[in-house]
């Protein structure tokens, strides 16, 4: 960390002590692809310290324009203060060194990916998290503020560039059309994965580096897919997993089919984004042969599009035990 921030480093953690006491150890936390991040802890407390350079944490081969770091510092403003208690806190925000201070919305000090790849999701996780998303969507939805410095209309075509285009597939890109045209557009995470969730206590969101305006059940149909892969050893669970995560979502307001298919349709993408993307890789402790044949059962149904939320259920269920 100190080659990263330099001079700026004491600076840094005096934001930290207030919230942490007196520093006893500061070690690399499990973040994203774009930003260092770090931990600190303390003597009554943690604080995460978050710092993005000019080029990937994750994948250095990638650049990236660090300043874009006030982006993510001002859709936590207006998220924090449109949804309280559902994201991280700013401690300290350092623009010239790139860097900001947060509170640490992980308890336990994991993400909801690292509790996946040891356990199964459950019905009352999937449950609190869609209702939790629902209320949040509400709360933002007359925003208008633009979050994005390159525009975000620019940043949802990039968004659907890198993730759903990327899949190479006419279904995909007609998904991506239908999305822009919907006519309801607002505030959306634009990254909704298990790394940047926690459900120990409540719903905490993080790393809020993807916000744009867009169409809201794409952060649906962006975590459905992640429920999907995590789960493709043990698919039986995904029968009440997947209908907890809708009905806490959509309550008794359920979209009508189109929008139903097309939700289908992002997290198919999502899937194949997941699953086959060797720019952004995703570790996941599931067997690779359950994600080739998920991958491919996946195309097949862009294929034959229109499918269901429910093709995509099926499709993560062994062909003997679908017999």
């Amino acid at each position: 960390m100190p080659t990263l921030l330099g001079n700026a480093l004491p600076a840094v953690l005096t934001s930290c002590h207030p919230h942490t006491g007196t520093i006893q150890r500061i070690e690399r936390a499990t973040g994203g692809n774009v930003s260092h991040v770090f931990r600190v802890t303390g003597s009554h407390g943690n604080a995460i310290i978050k710092i993005r350079t000019n080029r990937f944490a994750r994948i250095p081969a990638l650049r990236t324009d660090p300043a874009l770091i006030a982006d993510e510092r001002r859709a936590l403003e207006v998220y924090a203060a449109a949804s309280p208690g559902h994201f991280p806190r700013i401690l300290g925000f350092h623009r010239e060194a790139h860097a900001m201070v947060l509170s640490d919305v992980f308890p336990d000090g994991l993400n909801y990916h690292e509790h996946l790849d040891q356990r199964s999701a459950t019905a009352a996780e999937m449950s609190r998290l869609g209702a939790a998303l629902r209320t949040i969507h509400h709360a933002t939805r007359q925003i208008r503020t633009q979050i994005r410095s390159q525009g975000d209309v620019w940043f949802r075509e990039h968004t659907f560039d890198f993730c759903l285009r990327a899949g190479e597939h006419k279904a995909l890109d007609a998904a991506c059309e239908e999305m822009a045209a919907q006519p309801h557009q607002q505030l959306i995470l634009g990254d909704l994965a298990p790394k940047n969730l926690s459900l120990a206590t409540g719903v905490a969101l993080c790393d809020l580096d993807n916000v744009h305006h867009g169409w809201p059940l794409y952060d649906v149909g962006y975590f459905l897919a992640h429920l999907l892969i995590h789960h493709l050893h043990q698919p039986r669970h995904l029968h009440t997993l997947v209908p907890a995560l809708l009905t806490g979502y959509h309550g008794t307001d359920l979209p009508d089919e189109a929008q139903e298919r097309l939700m289908a349709r992002v997290s198919a993408g999502v899937v194949l984004y997941r699953l086959a993307s060797t720019t952004v890789p995703y570790p996941l402790a599931q067997p690779p042969s359950l994600t080739r044949r998920y991958h491919d059962r996946i195309r097949e149904l862009l294929d034959t599009a229109p499918f269901t939320v429910r093709d995509l259920v099926h499709a993560a269920t062994p062909s003997e035990a679908r017999a």
